[in-house]
């Protein structure tokens, strides 16, 4: 037979202390607690700037061809953006 332990808590004895029951909260709304229906919600906004704009359509996965539509930018403008540069090209050789 066990004889129980008088005096003493859950944490004297090594045992886990057990957190309270999480109780649902039940709400009413309330006209007072609604927002105010006639208030037009203010969102935030950011303006690119054009090289902004075709490094993040091109970290998206489009094609400088669709950059060059969407932003109505030169390709050379968006290849600028890119730091993408025209390769030279080679001299023709001519057999003399």
């Amino acid at each position: 037979m066990a004889t129980p332990i008088l005096g003493g808590t859950a944490f004297d004895f090594g045992a886990a202390a057990q957190a309270p029951a999480v109780q649902p909260q039940t709400t009413t709304t309330t006209a007072s607690a609604r927002p105010p229906t006639n208030v037009e919600p203010s969102g935030d906004s950011v303006q690119l700037s054009e090289g902004a704009q075709v490094r993040l359509l091109s970290s998206q996965g489009d094609p400088v061809s669709e950059i060059v539509i969407n932003t109505a930018l030169s390709t050379q403008a968006v290849n600028s953006y890119l730091g993408v540069t025209q390769a030279q090209t080679p001299p023709v050789a001519t057999n003399k």
